[in-house]
């Protein structure tokens, strides 16, 4: 419990640790005591962190039936399924309401998440609705860090986000058959 409780404090997560703690969890009941939900729970929003990757995925999976329906627990699948989902609006409006969400480095992780699947999603948004999905912002300072982090281009109302023709990659694919193999596919009787 207190190596766990120690490190909470870094923000970035050790997926194999939080696997082989549920883990213990899943296969030892007797070592749940009233504090297992909490570590639980930091585990999981700790998995949320490192969105695009599976580990709230796996991490969910080690939960035993008793754990999922701690209603904590609940709340962090709720947010897991709107951050899933791409619903940033109802996202933030959640997360800024609960405290559990105030884990240190909580909402820069998910902003970035925000952030990756807006590259991947948009080639120009509307102002309005990138600040939206952005979440809480400390100020335009903020905003305008932000768009310069990653090379988007305010034009008045729009924000330009990029060609989506540089995000593809080429490949060229070469199959070497000898015509031995392709003649009997080929005959024609």
């Amino acid at each position: 419990k207190q190596w766990y409780q120690r490190r909470v404090a870094i923000t970035a997560g050790d997926v194999d640790a939080n696997l082989n703690i549920l883990k213990l969890y899943q296969f030892s009941p007797g070592l749940i005591t009233r504090d297992s939900p909490d570590i639980v729970q930091k585990i999981l929003i700790k998995a949320l962190m490192q969105l695009p990757k599976p580990d709230y995925v796996l991490c969910r999976a080690q939960l035993s039936q008793d754990l999922i329906d701690d209603p904590v627990i609940k709340k962090i699948d709720a947010v897991a399924t709107l951050l899933e989902t791409c619903q940033f609006a109802e996202l933030w409006t959640s997360v800024t309401q609960d405290e559990i969400f105030a884990m240190k480095g909580f909402k820069e992780s998910v902003r970035e998440f925000v952030i990756h699947v807006i590259k991947l999603s948009y080639k120009n948004i509307e102002r309005d609705f990138l600040v939206q999905m952005l979440g809480p912002l400390s100020g335009e300072e903020e905003f305008e860090v932000i768009l310069r982090v990653n090379s988007w281009v305010l034009e008045g109302d729009s924000v330009f986000i990029g060609h989506k023709e540089e995000m593809v990659e080429s490949k060229e694919i070469v199959e070497k058959m000898s015509i031995d193999v392709v003649q009997p596919l080929l005959a024609i009787r």
